[in-house]
């Protein structure tokens, strides 16, 4: 089979993955000097969910790039005592002094996450509750107080525990060290340097601006429901309460360009944010503030594939770089429940870049 013949097989088989549930097709963009084909509007705003970390990320490295904190920083200096008091820890940790930067970028703080807390445990912030109730508007201090009441993981460094707990935190040191909003900041500092505009339109935007612009924003479902989720969870997507925002696929292809440029902080941090160090499932590896996907782990045939880093969303969205190759991939499947089908279209594309890019 010729590189177009593959190209053409996958974008077919991009078009016809739709469901009576998830009456969709998903969103996918490839981009490489060898290969490049993407189906769907690219030009359509969707959630990208928990990509955003890469945000926060790019964010931290702007403020190491200052001197303002390093991976090392207690958090502590960084936040006001009154805001790591409700935070959980284990007998003899002083959260203040013991949690430090890379601890939050790692998901190795100890601090449980309150959006997948526990279990025995609930918050009303839990992926259940956000199910059951996708019209309560939330802001970051109602997220952190959630924590007051759970159990913490562990000392820090210890284990690994995927926290958005943590890139609440990462968002108020962010906060703090400007004195200006994380909403503006991605504003000034990633978006408009990445040329983003589709995904500027909607920062802090207020329900007239949501009016607009709703309508236009892909669907997606949080659970099983019929109706899909976009309308009553849209005022959480305006990018200032850590719940992610609305982007589209070549704005996020914007973004990776300059990010892998060494544009938005010192490539460096980007390579330190994307080392693998802990294994959160056969296959997929979190770093400091990155995904890796290592496709061995999912099959032994596959272990000299390219190693992508980047960002994995809730909703099976996706955004990668194989830096080998120079190639992105940006998928958005619009439902958790169809991200092992977009696992599979990851594969088939990695094979594609394997083999072709």
């Amino acid at each position: 089979m010729n590189v177009n013949t593959a190209i053409r097989k996958t974008v077919e088989r991009l078009e016809r993955t739709s469901s009576r549930r998830y009456p969709v097709p998903p969103t996918a963009l490839i981009s490489g000097p060898k290969l490049n084909f993407s189906a769907g509007d690219l030009d359509q705003p969707f959630w990208i969910a928990s990509i955003d970390k890469v945000f926060i990320a790019a964010l931290l490295g702007q403020l190491f790039d200052e001197g303002y904190c390093t991976p090392d920083t207690p958090i502590g200096r960084l936040l006001p005592a009154e805001e790591l008091a409700p935070l959980p820890a284990k007998e003899g940790v002083d959260n203040a002094k013991d949690v430090t930067v890379q601890h939050l970028l790692s998901h190795t703080s100890g601090l449980p996450d309150v959006v997948l807390p526990p279990r025995g445990y609930s918050t009303t912030c839990s992926i259940k509750e956000l199910q059951k109730h996708p019209e309560r508007v939330w802001t970051i201090p109602d997220f952190l107080q959630q924590a007051d009441h759970l159990p913490p993981f562990a000392k820090p460094g210890e284990r690994f525990l995927y926290s958005d707990t943590a890139y609440l935190l990462l968002i108020r040191i962010i906060e703090e060290a400007r004195d200006t909003g994380y909403a503006e900041q991605l504003a000034s500092r990633i978006f408009e340097p990445s040329g983003m505009a589709d995904s500027i339109e909607w920062v802090n935007a207020d329900d007239y601006n949501l009016a607009r612009l709703v309508p236009k924003l892909a669907p997606f479902w949080l659970g099983g429901s019929k109706e899909d989720d976009k309308v009553p969870f849209a005022p959480n997507l305006t990018w200032w309460n850590g719940m992610g925002g609305a982007s589209t696929a070549n704005d996020l292809l914007r973004f990776q360009r300059e990010l892998h440029r060494g544009n938005l902080c010192d490539i460096k941090w980007v390579r330190y944010f994307g080392t693998p160090r802990s294994r959160f499932r056969p296959g997929i590896h979190y770093g400091t503030g990155m995904v890796s996907i290592r496709f061995g782990g999912f099959f032994p045939l596959m272990r000299g594939y390219p190693q992508p880093t980047g960002g994995l969303g809730y909703t099976s969205t996706h955004m990668f770089y194989y830096p080998q190759q120079d190639t992105h991939v940006i998928l958005n499947y619009h439902a958790h429940r169809r991200m092992n089908t977009s696992f599979q279209m990851h594969i088939r594309i990695a094979g594609l870049i394997n083999r072709y890019g």
